[in-house]
This record gives structure tokens, sequence and C-alpha cells, in this order.
């Protein structure tokens, strides 16, 4: 009978310390930005006024529809564009840009598709830590005048380490979209 309880004993041990050293599932605590806001400033190449476009849905997803400003830019000018993204939902106001730029950039990367008929070029963008684009700031150069769209896109790259490219493309199934904003665009 001791031993019987003895090998209970060391039974019991025994798989306490089994469980108790399992190691927890791993967390991804790199969730989707709430983004209400998306702000693109333009401060022109050679001196001229520097105007600021947006996009605002102050109160996110639902509620009231959002605002968005047509972007209207001069021809043959080159601008240095610098991007911030508010969540307007928190009290207070969260500037996500800080984030985005600091530790979250190899989780994230923007994205800029101009139509053609738009006249507009982006390139420049500025880099995350291990050299893949970041966007969050870029030159954006204009042609002749012209009508068109521009598209931004903040591309989230979940995992832990993220597994961002350069080879990726806005499509990448190893990311999701965390803003879309389809500008509308003028060069006069």
């Amino acid at each position: 009978m001791k031993k019987t309880i003895q090998f209970l004993s060391l039974l019991t041990i025994g798989a306490t310390l089994f469980t108790s050293c399992k190691k927890d599932p791993v967390v991804e605590d790199n969730d989707n930005e709430v983004i209400t806001t998306m702000q693109l400033r333009f401060v022109p190449l050679g001196g001229g006024t520097t105007v600021t476009y947006a996009y605002d849905d102050a109160d996110g997803p639902g509620g009231a529809a959002p605002t968005k400003q047509t972007i209207t830019l001069a021809p043959n000018k080159s601008y240095n564009v610098t991007l911030t993204l508010l969540n307007k939902t928190a009290n207070p106001i969260t500037d996500i840009t800080t984030d985005i730029n600091g530790a979250e950039a190899i989780a994230h990367r923007f994205y800029f598709a101009s139509t053609a008929n738009s006249n507009i070029t982006i390139s420049s963008l500025n880099n995350d830590p291990n050299g893949v684009e970041l966007g969050t700031s870029s030159t954006w150069s204009t042609g002749a005048i012209a009508t068109g769209k521009t598209t931004v896109t903040l591309r989230h790259y979940g995992g832990n380490p993220p597994g961002k490219a350069i080879a990726d493309l806005v499509t990448s199934t190893k990311s999701s979209t965390d803003i879309e904003v389809q500008f509308d665009t003028v060069i006069q």
C-alpha cells in the first residue's frame, strides 16, 4: 500500500511538472489598426504653399458618411508628401502614424497606384528598418494638366515576426488592408 501511495504521489508530481512546463500558445499582438483619418501633406519642392488633403470618417465604420477631398496640384511640379493616420474614435485622438513609423514599421507598407491619365508619378518612398518600402513619406511629381485617381493603401503584415518583403504586391496574401482610399486628383 505504501508503494502504491508513493507511486501515485510521484505520478501526480510528474503530471504537475509536465503541465506547468507547457509553453503558452503564441499570441499575436500585431492587430490591424483602427484608422478613421488619412491626411496627405504636400510640400512643394522649390517653394510654394504647403497643402493638406484628407479622407475622414471621424465616427468610424457605419454612422455618418466619410468625407474625402480632391487632391489638386500644380502641373510639372514635385512635392514631398507625408502621411498622417488618426483614430478619432479614441479619446484622446490617437496618431497611428507614430507606431507605424516606429515599432510597427516592419509590419506595415503603403502602396500607391495612380491611374495613367492622372499624370502623377510617386517615388522615393521611405523604408522600414529592414530596407523594405514603408511609404509614410514619398515624392509626388506631376506632369501636364490632367484629371485622374490615386489610390493609397496601407497593408498590415501580421505574424511574429511579420513576413513583409520587397517583392510583396498590394495583393499579397501575407497582408491585410488597414485602410484604402481612392482620391480624385486634378492637375491644374
